[in-house]
């Protein structure tokens, strides 16, 4: 149904994407995106990263809402656009050529957001998941990848093989191969409206030592542990909101639009959700 989009509210992707714990795992994923060389020096040639790192951060996450919870109009306008953007980023790597649009950039942007998702969730477990929501999600990201312009062929083929790639990039010597790699990495953890070694520290916790030290970003003995006591905190402190305050502005949006569709009236949540994106722009929101 095209009012319900690609997804819809009884998918894994909604049930997770609603929640704000996709935030914790936002810097990682945007470190992990950098740290490729073609992604790092697109991003350095093309954008305003190294004075708002955090405004990338909010325009990706901001496309993704509307392609997990717009309609199949708002998905397919924003996947057009995405394409649109990415295909004038060019630009070389030593002797390689390359353009944003290509397949296997397109899936390491993609990847890490998947395997971070993974990686919060599994951190700081909500109910009602059912024991292969792995293996479901991974098979959502299949439409997204479609929509991102990522060929079937170029998109491992299952979560396993998916692992594969993803731990052979993560431990390989590509990323944080060069110094426009170092640099935007330390724009992010070292921009002045950081909360101090907070988000350097953070970052530790959760990626492989040879890759920080390639980015500058500095690693404790104890830097897993100290993560492990963030996401604690972090989990406790989410189960506390209620859902009306949990969950992200996009999936209100998206079941009042729903309930319009069939006739209903709309949840309080999301008419004033619909309400403050007219007056401004919400982050997460449609």
């Amino acid at each position: 149904m095209k009012h319900v989009g690609y997804f819809g509210p009884t998918t894994i992707t909604w049930k997770l994407y609603r929640e704000p714990y996709t935030i914790v795992g936002g810097v990682r994923a945007l470190l992990l995106q950098v740290a490729h060389p073609a992604v790092a020096e697109g991003v350095a040639r093309y954008s305003n990263f190294k004075s708002d790192p955090f405004g990338r951060g909010f325009r990706t996450f901001k496309a993704m809402a509307r392609i997990y919870f717009g309609d199949r109009q708002q998905a397919d306008q924003t996947a057009m656009r995405l394409h649109h953007i990415h295909s004038g980023v060019k630009g070389a790597v030593g002797q390689k050529t390359f353009v944003a649009t290509d397949p296997d950039l397109l899936l390491w942007v993609l990847a890490t957001l998947t395997e971070t998702t993974i990686q919060v969730f599994e951190r700081m477990p909500i109910q009602d998941l059912p024991a292969d929501w792995r293996e479901q999600f991974y098979e959502e990201s299949k439409i997204t990848a479609r929509l991102m312009g990522i060929p079937d062929e170029a998109y491992p083929k299952d979560l396993t093989a998916f692992r594969a790639y993803f731990d052979s990039m993560l431990h390989s010597d590509l990323l944080g191969s060069t110094q426009a790699c170092h640099d935007i990495a330390q724009a992010i953890v070292r921009h002045p409206k950081a909360p101090g070694k907070w988000l350097d520290r953070f970052a530790a916790g959760w990626m492989p030592a040879p890759l920080c030290a390639r980015l500058g970003i500095t690693t404790r003995p104890d830097s897993e542990q100290r993560l492990a006591r963030l996401f604690r905190r972090a989990h406790q402190l989410f189960r506390l909101l209620p859902r009306a305050l949990r969950y992200n502005p996009a999936y209100h949006q998206a079941m009042a639009r729903i309930a319009r569709a069939e006739g209903a009236q709309a949840p309080a949540a999301g008419r004033f959700f619909d309400w403050l994106s007219r007056k401004t722009s919400i982050p997460f929101g449609l």
